[in-house]
């Protein structure tokens, strides 16, 4: 009947889920900051550290889901984490981490490009921003092949690759000519500090600031007899 089904879908669940709650609890029995603040919740709210974590999770998917800015939630958790993952990556003396961050970045980048310019369509999608953060949640698991390098291997790469020197060729070309922008604005800029006009206008300056901070000095000065005075 149904409710030996049930049952049956409860253990078959509990089961399931096992190994998950026991690194969950392993992770939760070390000693760092973390921690620290689930211990002080644990013990205001008498619920154990597991059920403080279940409940977060719960509630921050139903705010994906369905609750204002949802965006900023999403943002937070899909960026932060990652950078500060990439910080220690960059510290440590090993290579395989920075690959696996880099690669990932490589894919959140692409990702929000994407959803810039095709955001009308997602609009319409229920739960966007759930997908949104599960999805890259998926691309920076800690396993071998996790979304980001599924993504990059099977899609951006053979891309980028195929289109690698059309790619260089436009970079250097936009280069080149902000770097000529920057230049002309330079020589402008020198011609006109060496011309009649610019040096007068500097003489001007420096005379108004002189001006200026002789009236204050004034200022202070008569403000300072008048208390002398009383």
């Amino acid at each position: 009947n149904t409710t030996n089904l049930l049952h049956l879908l409860r253990i078959e669940m509990s089961a399931a889920l096992a190994p998950y709650i026991e690194k969950l609890d392993a992770a939760l029995a070390d000693k760092n900051i973390f921690t620290d603040y689930l211990n002080i919740a644990e013990a205001k709210t008498g619920l154990p550290k597991r059920n403080v974590v279940l409940g977060a999770l719960v509630l921050t998917i139903v705010w994906l889901a369905v609750g204002i800015g949802s965006s900023l939630v999403c943002s937070v958790i899909c960026f932060v984490y990652p950078a500060y993952k990439s910080f220690k990556a960059v510290e440590s003396p090993q290579g395989d981490d920075d690959t696996q961050w880099l690669t990932y970045w490589i894919v959140y980048s692409t990702f929000n490009i994407l959803e810039y310019f095709a955001d009308i369509i997602f609009f319409w999608i229920p739960m966007f921003q759930l997908l949104k953060c599960l999805f890259l949640l998926w691309c920076m698991w800690p396993i071998p092949n996790n979304g980001a390098t599924v993504v990059y291997k099977k899609i951006l790469r053979p891309f980028l690759l195929k289109n690698e020197e059309k790619i260089d060729a436009r970079l250097e070309k936009v280069t080149g000519k902000v770097n000529k922008y920057v230049d002309d604005a330079k020589r402008e800029a020198s011609e006109f500090a060496d011309s009649s006009a610019g040096v007068m206008l500097a003489a001007g300056a420096q005379v108004a600031t002189e001006t200026a901070s002789q009236q204050l000095d004034d200022a202070l000065n008569e403000d300072a007899d008048k208390d002398k005075e009383i």
